[in-house]
C-alpha cells in the first residue's frame, strides 16, 4: 500500500511528522513550518504549510493575516477586504458591511438612508442631526441653516412694522415704509388711516367753520381738499 504521509527514520523505525512540520523522502528529522504557518501531520513539503484562515476583519497575504484598513471589511477566511459602499465609512478591522456607516452629518444637514441631505428652507439642524427642525411660526430661513438663530421674520411690507411676534399694521395717524421696525407719526394736524405707507398718506382734516348763516372752509383746509381731489 502507498502511504500518503511522510515519516522520518528513527532508531525504532519510521515515524510520521507531527502537525506544523514536514519532511521529504529519506529524512531523518522533520522541519518546522515557517512562522505563523500550519500543516497537518505527515506533511511532505513546505508547500503543505499554510497560514490558518484569517479571522473576520483580517485578510490573507503572503506574509500572513493582515487587518483590513479603514472603510473596508472582511468575513472569516477572506483573502481580500471589501470596500464599504460609496459614501460610507468604517473603522479598521470591520467584519461586515453592517459596520459601514455614513459619517455624521454637518450642521445644516440631516441623515437619510442615502446619506446626508441639506435641510430645506425655513428649517435648521445642528451637527449629527437625523431630522431638520422647523423655524418658529412666521419665521423663515435659507436652506442649510444651522440653528434657530438663523430663522428670522421677513421684512415687513410698507404700512406695517416689526415686533417680536412678527409684522403688525401701523395705527391711525402713522405710516411706515417697507422693512420698518416702527411707525412714524404724521405731521401735526394731519391724519391717516391705519396701514398708511408714506407721509403723503397723511392729510389735513377738513373742518367747516360756521359764522352766522354762512359756513366756509379754512384756506388750509381748502388746499388739503384740492390735494385729496387731485390724488
Amino acid at each position: 500500500a502507498v502511504v500518503s504521509t511522510q515519516s522520518t527514520g528513527t532508531e525504532s523505525g519510521c515515524q510520521q511528522c507531527g502537525e506544523n512540520t514536514y519532511s521529504g523522502a529519506g529524512a531523518s528529522s522533520c522541519t518546522s513550518c515557517p512562522d505563523g504557518k500550519l500543516s497537518a501531520a505527515g506533511a511532505t513539503s513546505e508547500a503543505d504549510c499554510e497560514y490558518a484562515p484569517c479571522s473576520a476583519g483580517d485578510y490573507m497575504t503572503e506574509s500572513g493575516c493582515q487587518q483590513c484598513g479603514e472603510n473596508t471589511y472582511s468575513g472569516a477566511g477572506a483573502s481580500s477586504c471589501t470596500n464599504c459602499p460609496d459614501g460610507k465609512l468604517s473603522a479598521a478591522g470591520s467584519t461586515s458591511e453592517d459596520d459601514c456607516e455614513y459619517a455624521p452629518c454637518s450642521a445644516g444637514d440631516y441623515m437619510t438612508e442615502s446619506g446626508c441631505q441639506q435641510c430645506g428652507e425655513n428649517t435648521y439642524s445642528g451637527a449629527r442631526a437625523s431630522t431638520c427642525t422647523s423655524c418658529p411660526d412666521g419665521k423663515v430661513s435659507p436652506a442649510g441653516s444651522t440653528s434657530e438663530s438663523d430663522c428670522y421674520y421677513e421684512p415687513c411690507s410698507a404700512g406695517d412694522y416689526r415686533t417680536e411676534s412678527g409684522c403688525q399694521q401701523c395705527g391711525e395717524n402713522t405710516y411706515s415704509g417697507a422693512g420698518a421696525s416702527s411707525c412714524t407719526s404724521c405731521p401735526d394736524e394731519k391724519i391717516s388711516v391705519a396701514g398708511s405707507t408714506s407721509e403723503s398718506d397723511c392729510e389735513y382734516v377738513i373742518v367747516a367753520e360756521s359764522h352766522g348763516n354762512r359756513s366756509y372752509v379754512s384756506l388750509w383746509c381748502f388746499v388739503a381738499l384740492l390735494r385729496l381731489l387731485s390724488g
